[in-house]
C-alpha cells in the first residue's frame, strides 16, 4: 500500500551535519589578544574575573598549558621523572633492538661518564651489546649562552631549594649525583637575583599604576601633575631578633590596595669582606682586590641594626615620586617606630616644606599599650601591698587575663569608634569603670557601656535580653580606680587618639613579613642575596599570587611546564580557600582562645625541663596522691648495761 505523503528518508551511513555554534578562530585571537595585560598579573582582582566571564574560554590544549585543566589519564611524558637507573636499563634491553645493527639477540646497556657529570646534569649513553655502538642520552638540556649555557636541572634546583647544604642533603638522600659546587651555586644565584628583581621591579610598576587609576575613580582632586597622593605603611623586618641583626627587609605597602610598592633590604654583612679580614690591608693585591669587590659587595648599610628601617623609609620615600608617580603623604607605623621623624626631615630638606606628611598610629600597636603599662605597674607593685591590705595581683584582681581582657576592650573602642574622638574617649572611660567597683549605683556605674544589642558589657546585655551573666563579684574593688587612673588618662589623651582615627593597621606588613620569613627561614643565616630573592618572591607571590612565579623562570632561561603551572595554580587556590576560612567567626573565636591559651601559666610552663607537651593533653583530672598519716615519733633510748668483770685470784707459790 502506497503513502499518501511522502517522506524524504536520510541513508544511515551518512549522518546529518552539525550546524556551527561559537565563534571562529581569528576571532578567538582577537578577544583573547584585547584582554587587558592587568588581567594575567593578578588573576584574583576583579577586572580578571570580569575579563574571563567576558571572553572565549580557552581550549582544552591551552588550559592544561597553564595548569587549569584536568590531568588526563594516559598522556606523554614531559618534565623530569625521578627514575631508578636499573629498571630504566632493564626496560631499553627488554624493549628495544639497536638500530645500526639490527640484531634481534642484541642489547642495549645503559651507561654513564662520571667525569663529564655537572652537577645534576648526567652524560648517559646506551652501547649495544653487539656491534659497540654508543648512543648518548643526555638528561638535561642547556639554556643557550657562551659555552652552551648552564643545565636547565642544575638552575631549576637552585631557584627551588633554601641553600646549597640542603640541596645537598636532599640528593644524598634521593640517591642523586651531588649538586653544583659552591662556586656555580653561587653563579646560579647571581642569575636568578637578577631575573627575581627586574620581574618584582614590574610587579611593584604595576601595583602603583593600578593604584593610580583608583585615586583617578575615586578621589580625583589628590592626583597634581600625575602624581597621586596616597598612603602606605612601613614596616621593617629583621633576620635576627633584637639589634644585632646583620639584615633587615623594608615593606612599604598601599592602604588602599594592600599591595607592596616598594622594598629595600640592608645588609651588614658580605661573605667576600669576611674572608679578606685578615689580610694586609696596605697591600696592593688587597687594594686591587677591594676596588674590584666594590661593585658587588653585599654592605649597603653603615650603622646600627635598629637604624635600618629608618635609613631605608628615607630612601624609598626620597624615590617614590620619580620611580612610581606617587607621593606618599600619610605614615602608617608602629609608635615605637623612629623612622617618620627621619622621614619627614629628609623630605623637607629635598622637596621643602610643600611636602606635607601625617603621621597615623597601627592599632593593633596602640592596644598593646594599654597591656604593656598594666603588665609594667603590676611588675613595680611586685612584693608591696595596697591601702586595703592586699597585693595587686591575685582573686578578683589585676591578673594576666583581667590584663588581656582589657587589652581587648580598649582595642574594641578605638575600632569601634573610627572618625569619632569623643566616642572613642567615652568608651575607654567605660572600660575603667565598667571593671572597677564605686559608691555609685549600677546604671551610674555602667553609663559609658554600649547599651545596644552586640555590646560586651553584661549588665546591660542581661537587661535587654532578659539573662543572668552579669557577676559584680568579679570586678576591682574601688581604691584600683585612683591606681589605674594615671594609665587610662595617657591612653585617652587626643593626641594619641587623633592619629588612630581611620582605624588604619599594619596586618598587611604582617602577612608580607611572615610570607618572606616562610621562604628563608630564620633558624639558618642566609646572606644578602638569597634574602633578596626571598624578598622579590614575598612582592611577586603578594600583589599577584604563586603563578606569576612563572614569569621569573622565564627570565631565567626556564620553561614553566604543565606541572609547573598546575602546582602554582593549586598552591592560590589553596591559599584563597584559607583565607576564607580565617575570617569566618568559627577561626575567629579559635584564634582568641588560642591566643589565651599561649598566655595561660600552663604555656609558660611549657620550656621547663620535662614540662613539654604539657598543653596538648586532655583536661582529665588528676586525682592527688593521699598524704600518708604522720605517726608520732618514738625516742628508743639505748642503755647501756653495767657488766662487772669477776676474775679469778692467782695463788702464789710457796
Amino acid at each position: 500500500m502506497a503513502r499518501d505523503d511522502k517522506r524524504k528518508f536520510r541513508s544511515t551511513k551518512r549522518k546529518k551535519k552539525r550546524g556551527f555554534f561559537g565563534k571562529r578562530p581569528q576571532e578567538i585571537s582577537t578577544s583573547v589578544n584585547n584582554i587587558d595585560s592587568t588581567t594575567h598579573l593578578n588573576p584574583e582582582s576583579s577586572a580578571a574575573v570580569t575579563a574571563i566571564s567576558t571572553s572565549v574560554l580557552p581550549s582544552e590544549r591551552e588550559t592544561r598549558q597553564v595548569g587549569l585543566g584536568p590531568v588526563p589519564s594516559v598522556d606523554v611524558a614531559s618534565g623530569y621523572k625521578i627514575q631508578d637507573a636499573e629498571l630504566l636499563s632493564k626496560c631499553i634491553s627488554d624493549a628495544a633492538v639497536c638500530s645500526s645493527c639490527c640484531k634481534p639477540s642484541s642489547k642495549l646497556q645503559l651507561f654513564q661518564r662520571n667525569k663529564e657529570r655537572e652537577g645534576l646534569s648526567e652524560s648517559l649513553f646506551l652501547k649495544c651489546s653487539s656491534c659497540k655502538i654508543e648512543t648518548p642520552l643526555s638528561t638535561s638540556k642547556r639554556l643557550g649562552g657562551k659555552g652552551g649555557g648552564a643545565h636547565d636541572v642544575n638552575r631549576r634546583s637552585v631557584l627551588a631549594s633554601l641553600g646549597q647544604s640542603g640541596l645537598t642533603n636532599f640528593c644524598a638522600t634521593m640517591n642523586l649525583p651531588p649538586p653544583v659546587t659552591k662556586k656555580a651555586y653561587n653563579e646560579h644565584l647571581i642569575q636568578i637575583e637578577k631575573a627575581a628583581i627586574g620581574n618584582a621591579e614590574q610587579q611593584m610598576q604595576d601595583a602603583a599604576r593600578r593604584l593610580r587609576e583608583k585615586v583617578a575613580r575615586e578621589q580625583p582632586n589628590d592626583i597634581v601633575d600625575d602624581v597621586a597622593s596616597v598612603a602606605v605603611t612601613v614596616d621593617g623586618t629583621w633576620q635576627k631578633r633584637g639589634h644585632s641583626s646583620k639584615i633587615g627587609v623594608i615593606f612599604v605597602i598601599s592602604v588602599d590596595t594592600g599591595e607592596i610598592l616598594d622594598y629595600v633590604v640592608k645588609s651588614l654583612f658580605c661573605h667576600e669582606c669576611k674572608a679578606h679580614n685578615d689580610d694586609d690591608k696596605d697591600s696592593d693585591k688587597y687594594k686591587e682586590w677591594k676596588q674590584a669587590h666594590e661593585t658587588r659587595c653585599q654592605i649597603n648599610h653603615h650603622g646600627s641594626s635598629e637604624e635600618m628601617e629608618a635609613t631605608a623609609a628615607v630612601e624609598i620615600f626620597s624615590r617614590s615620586i620619580s620611580s612610581r608617580k606617587l607621593k606618599y603623604t600619610t605614615f602608617v607605623g608602629d609608635g615605637d617606630s623612629s623612622s617618620f621623624g627621619r622621614v619627614k626631615e629628609a623630605l623637607e630638606k629635598k622637596f621643602g616644606v610643600d611636602y606635607v606628611i601625617v603621621k597615623e598610629e597601627c592599632v593593633g600597636h596602640v592596644q598593646k599599650r594599654l597591656g604593656t603599662a598594666l603588665i609594667k605597674y603590676k611588675s613595680d607593685m611586685k612584693g608591696k601591698k595596697l591601702s586595703d591590705g592586699k597585693t595587686v595581683g591575685g582573686k578578683n584582681r589585676l591578673t594576666d587575663k583581667v590584663i588581656d581582657r582589657m587589652q581587648n576592650f580598649y582595642g574594641k573602642a578605638i575600632r569601634e569608634n573610627k572618625g569619632d574622638l569623643e566616642g572613642m574617649q567615652r568608651s575607654i572611660r567605660a572600660i575603667q569603670n565598667h571593671m572597677i567597683k564605686n559608691n555609685a549605683s549600677l546604671d551610674q556605674q555602667h553609663q559609658y557601656c554600649l547599651k545596644s544589642g552586640d555590646t560586651w558589657c553584661k549588665y546591660w546585655k542581661d537587661k535587654t535580653e532578659d539573662t543572668s551573666t552579669y557577676n559584680e563579684d568579679n570586678r576591682f574593688p574601688d581604691l584600683f580606680m585612683k591606681e589605674l587612673e594615671p594609665i587610662f588618662s595617657r591612653l585617652s589623651k587626643g593626641d594619641l587618639l587623633n592619629r588612630c582615627l581611620k582605624g588604619m593597621t599594619q596586618n598587611q606588613n604582617e602577612a608580607a613579613n611572615g610570607m618572606l620569613w616562610s621562604r628563608c627561614p630564620k633558624t639558618k643565616f642566609c646572606g644578602a642575596r638569597r634574602v633578596r630573592i626571598a624578598a622579590c618572591e614575598t612582592v611577586t607571590l603578594f600583589n599577584t599570587g604563586a603563578a606569576s612565579k612563572a614569569d621569573v623562570m622565564e627570565l631565567c632561561g626556564l620553561t614553566p611546564g604543565i606541572n609547573t603551572m598546575r602546582a602554582l595554580r593549586q598552591q592560590d587556590c589553596t591559599r584563597i580557600k584559607n583565607a576564607a576560612k580565617k575570617v569566618t567567626l568559627k577561626y575567629r573565636d579559635q584564634r582568641r582562645k588560642l591566643r589565651a591559651q599561649r598566655k595561660s601559666k600552663a604555656d609558660k610552663t611549657a620550656y621547663q625541663p620535662g614540662g613539654f607537651s604539657l598543653n596538648a593533653q586532655p583536661d582529665i583530672p588528676v586525682e592527688k596522691p593521699k598524704k600518708r598519716k604522720r605517726t608520732a615519733k618514738v625516742q628508743i633510748k639505748f642503755v647501756m648495761p653495767t657488766m662487772e668483770v669477776i676474775g679469778h685470784t692467782k695463788k702464789r707459790r710457796t
